[in-house]
């Protein structure tokens, strides 16, 4: 207990010492600008410009930390909304965590956290069960092979989609499509594995 307080001091005294010698800095600066403001501007210039700089560095330090924590349960509703497109529209692709991660001009571990915390999910998890969706719509829509399907969907082949279909809806895609042809598709599979939607608790 005494250890982490004497941590928890030095930590604040550090930073104490650090706006100190910041203001300080700043302050010797500006004195020399002041001083050369007549006599030689081109000089003056830059120390105002060097000033600025530290000053600018300084808040970046201090408002960076706080703007991420602000938002580290959920992603705003505009990362949100930018990530549902992009999977969407790139359903026969590979989905890569840096494209995803791009979009969102996160961290990669915060990407991660708040990405779960705003879909119920972890990235590639949804985007398997977005895919089982989008088959779903598929062969209730049309009468194309299952094979065609699987690769439209992003998968690689048939045998991929009835694994990955047969975990988020219980049963193979060819069964699936056989019942609900049929008519004795059970109210529990005639479900389609569609999500809640993530953009209702995102931040404004």
């Amino acid at each position: 207990m005494g250890s982490n307080v004497g941590l928890v001091t030095d930590a604040r005294e550090q930073s104490q010492q650090s706006e100190v010698a910041l203001a300080a800095t700043l302050l010797e600066l500006l004195t020399v600008a002041q001083s050369k403001v007549e006599l030689d501007h081109q000089a003056a210039q830059a120390c105002i410009s060097r000033a600025t700089a530290l000053l600018a560095a300084s808040l970046e330090r201090e408002v960076r930390p706080k703007a991420e924590s602000a938002f580290r349960g959920k992603m705003t509703r505009w990362q949100a909304k930018r990530l549902i497109a992009y999977i969407d529209e790139n359903f026969d692709k590979p989905i890569r965590s840096p494209d995803l991660i791009a979009l969102t001009g996160m961290s990669s571990g915060h990407f991660f956290r708040t990405f779960k915390a705003t879909f119920g999910q972890a990235p590639f998890v949804y985007i398997a069960r977005r895919r089982v969706e989008h088959a779903q719509q598929r062969i209730l829509t049309t009468n194309d092979p299952l094979c065609l399907i699987a690769l439209d969907c992003g998968l690689c082949d048939q045998s991929h989609l009835t694994r990955v279909f047969r975990q988020f809806v219980g049963t193979t895609p060819g069964q699936w499509r056989r019942e609900y042809v049929s008519g004795s598709l059970t109210a529990r599979r005639s479900k389609r594995c569609f999500l809640s939607n993530p953009l209702s608790d995102c931040e404004s």
